[in-house]
């Protein structure tokens, strides 16, 4: 009897080490699903994820909706037509160049010398018509609108306002000794291309830019403006062929064409015929109320200095 005592001991303890191993198992098993479940957790996207590509989503194609709209766009940033033309007893004149018809006026008729006056991207070149009149009585002035201003036909764009200003200069040029041509704002660009290409007597460039691109660049930073504009009006590029003596006249407080613009511009003459002018308190648009500047306008010239 006593050898069947340690075989039921034995067989107890096989019974109580078998489920013993029960919860080993069992642990093993959570633990591997905890595992896959926590493997599955790492994979899914967190919110603020999400959120962040899509808000740089959204940013990506605003920006390229805005690029486009500015490229496509872009002359209505640059040309500001004036429509019809105020009334005044000047003579008028009328001219065709490339099947379009420019039309504008004549002050002070019939003088030997003459001034063409290109002016800005918004002006209305006659409400300029009295104050030029009273103080160069010995100067014939021709006020001629560009294409698409006032009354004269067709589209402005760089080519079609630089081709117009030649052709407004070779048929004024058979009635005068000696032109001098104003370019005002947008005007500097059309009068320096027009000095570069034709023998003028003396150029004045009034607020004038070294390229417009660059003066549309530091109003739209965040877009490759010099890439995409069509209308530059590289002035910087015309300047070193200009051998007329040169007037630069600078508003003290410029709103519209930087600084460092007009300072470009003024470096790529030749440093023995331009000359600068400064109209202190002046800003972009209101420089032509300071008699000072038709003043210095005067005085260039009588002396070309």
């Amino acid at each position: 009897m006593s050898p069947a005592t340690p075989r039921k001991n034995t067989k107890t303890t096989n019974e109580k080490k078998k489920p013993a191993a029960k919860p080993k198992t069992r642990v093993k098993t959570r633990t591997k699903t905890t595992k896959k479940r926590a493997g599955k957790t790492s994979h899914k996207k967190s919110p603020i994820r999400k959120l962040t590509k899509t808000i740089l989503t959204i940013a990506a194609s605003a920006y390229m909706a805005i690029g486009v709209y500015l490229y496509i766009n872009q002359r209505k940033f640059i040309y500001f037509p004036t429509q019809g033309v105020h009334p005044t007893d000047e003579q008028a004149i009328e001219l065709q160049n490339q099947n379009e018809t420019l039309r504008g006026w004549v002050a002070n008729p019939r003088r030997e010398d003459a001034i063409i006056y290109f002016g800005g991207n918004a002006e209305r070149i006659e409400n300029s018509i009295e104050d030029y009149k009273a103080l160069f009585d010995d100067f014939t002035i021709y006020f001629i609108n560009y294409r698409g201003y006032g009354e004269s036909t067709g589209t402005p764009t760089e080519a079609n306002l630089f081709s117009d200003a030649e052709a407004i200069f070779d048929y004024i040029q058979q009635n005068h000794t000696h032109i001098t041509v104003i370019g005002r704002s947008l005007g500097s660009g059309v009068a320096t291309h027009l000095a570069a290409n034709r023998d003028i007597h003396e150029l004045i460039l009034v607020t004038p830019f070294d390229n417009l691109a660059s003066v549309a660049q530091s109003r739209y930073p965040m877009f490759p403006v010099k890439l995409m504009m069509r209308d530059q009006y590289n002035s910087a590029e015309y300047a070193p062929q200009v051998t007329a003596p040169t007037l630069i006249i600078l508003a003290a407080n410029d709103q519209v064409v930087p600084a460092y613009s007009t300072d470009n511009l003024i470096e790529q003459f030749n440093p023995n015929t331009v000359h600068t002018a400064i109209i202190e308190n002046a800003t972009h648009y209101n420089i032509q109320n300071y008699t000072r500047y038709f003043m210095r306008i005067r005085d260039f010239q009588l002396t070309g200095r």
